[in-house]
């Protein structure tokens, strides 16, 4: 649309309150914009469509549109809209012309109410609040490098699901009911559906490219949903109905100022926001159909739709398995991890806790996760009074008192004055049940951490902060 008034005298006028007018004339119409005009030749009209609030022309460079309550006639917007559709039939296309307009008034028209963005952002609200009663959560649904396709694939779906905070949790599922919701009023939900597919899957590419080791969270669902939202924009806006397209400029600014601003944060996931950003424009374009007239899932889609429900059900339900025995699901993974030099030091040492502090733990899983404990106490040299608690857990629920004394011992020079490992200690002597655990502390005191050396390359843990 240009910014401009065209030369020749308009052949047709409807007023508006301000003096001004829509303009009809030869070869396109012009509208008030601001101080100027705007100017839209009716080759590049897609749609008119009569809002509650808004005429809006959906044209093959953007929309623009003109308020209601701009017009001098009540019957104004309709007249507008009625003599622009006499203006389209008598183009040498009109007929075809016509028939666009008719069908994507009837899309616009049967568009129903979005269910699909609601679905992913309750399991994330779920996901977070058994996370906060169940800790294992939180580990079982991160997505861990090491552990590959062939390990544990159910975390290419859940990681997506688990937040590391409730701040985290709120701006995804904002950003899932807004462009979510948008997309899925556009194309339906079975295509939204496959869009979400391919922006998971290749968020989770993106982050296996860029060597992450922990990534969690939906952000590259929401950038999946923006790549869409933009690529039916810029590609095939001949499928949009005109009040249900977004600015352009809106759309290509809001995704570059999400990749700006986030560079100033740390620990942002952004191979995963540009593999999601990927896969949901390649996925929007590749499930669009030819024309408005045949957005009716066919066969081939409603079995794609169908293969991925069940990729994702058995995704939850693997992982649903492992919360329900998280003994032996830590076990399984041990048992592959323990010889794995690129195995995480966190993940070891969570596993073997895990293992220890489960209700009947047999002689094998126990001397499973002192190989892990011990692994992990290793790797960094004694040094990690929680890591060290662990090993002690484990020696303790071996029968070897001695050795778990003397290991919690190390673990309160390491971390003088907190009461949860001098309790760790009166349980091992005697003093205290031997099945009444007190209950860990959620940080290590500031000194503890502070003191502790950095470690020497090849036995650094290799596990970098979560990426989110």
């Amino acid at each position: 649309m240009d910014r401009v008034t065209p030369g020749a005298e308009a052949e047709e006028r409807v007023a508006l309150r301000d003096g001004r007018s829509a303009e009809l004339h030869a070869t396109g119409v012009s509208l008030p914009l601001g101080d100027g005009r705007s100017f839209t030749p009716y080759g590049e009209l897609i749609h008119v469509a009569v809002g509650a609030r808004s005429v809006r022309l959906g044209t093959t460079r953007g929309s623009v549109s003109l308020a209601r309550a701009a017009f001098a006639d009540p019957d104004g917007p309709h007249e507008l809209s009625r003599r622009l559709q006499e203006r389209l039939v008598a183009l040498p296309d009109g007929e075809q012309r016509r028939a666009r307009q008719a069908a994507l008034d009837r899309r616009q028209q049967g568009v129903a109410r979005p269910w699909l963005w609601l679905s992913l952002a309750v399991l994330a609200v779920a996901f977070h609040g058994l996370a906060l009663v169940l800790p294992a959560v939180a580990l079982d649904g991160e997505y861990w490098r090491v552990l590959g396709l062939t390990r544990e694939p159910w975390r290419l779906v859940t990681s997506q699901l688990v937040h590391a905070t409730a701040t985290h949790l709120a701006l995804n599922a904002l950003g899932l009911v807004v462009l979510g919701g948008w997309l899925e009023r556009q194309v339906g939900a079975a295509r939204t559906a496959l869009v979400t597919a391919a922006a998971g899957a290749g968020a989770m590419l993106g982050s296996a490219a860029a060597g992450y080791e922990s990534v969690v969270g939906a952000s590259g669902l929401v950038m999946g949903f923006a790549g869409g939202l933009v690529a039916l924009e810029l590609r095939r806006p001949d499928l949009l109905p005109a009040l249900l397209r977004l600015p352009r400029r809106l759309l290509v600014g809001a995704v570059l100022a999400d990749f700006v601003l986030l560079s100033f944060v740390p620990n942002v996931a952004h191979a995963a926001h540009v593999g999601g950003l990927v896969g949901g424009s390649f996925a929007a374009l590749a499930v669009a159909p030819a024309d408005a007239a045949h957005f009716r899932p066919g066969p081939a889609l409603r079995a794609a739709c169908a293969a991925v429900l069940v990729l994702v059900i058995a995704a939850l339900g693997a992982f649903g398995y492992g919360l329900f025995d998280p003994a032996t699901a830590a076990a399984r993974r041990g048992a592959r991890l323990v010889d794995d030099r690129a195995a995480p030091i966190l993940l070891l040492n969570n596993d073997a806790w895990t293992i220890a502090t489960s209700a009947e733990p047999t002689d094998d899983e126990l001397e499973l996760a002192l190989r892990m404990a011990r692994r992990a106490v290793r790797a960094t040299q004694h040094l990690d009074p929680n890591l060290l608690d662990t090993l002690a857990e484990v020696y303790f629920q071996l029968g070897r008192s001695e050795e778990a004394v003397e290991t919690i011992e190390r673990a309160i020079a390491l971390a003088p004055g907190e009461p949860y490992f001098e309790e760790q200690r009166r349980r091992f002597v005697g003093e205290r049940a031997p099945d009444d655990r007190p209950e860990p502390p959620r940080e290590l005191p500031p000194d503890a951490e502070e003191e502790a050396p950095p470690l020497e390359p090849e036995l650094a843990p290799d596990s970098p902060a979560i990426r989110v």
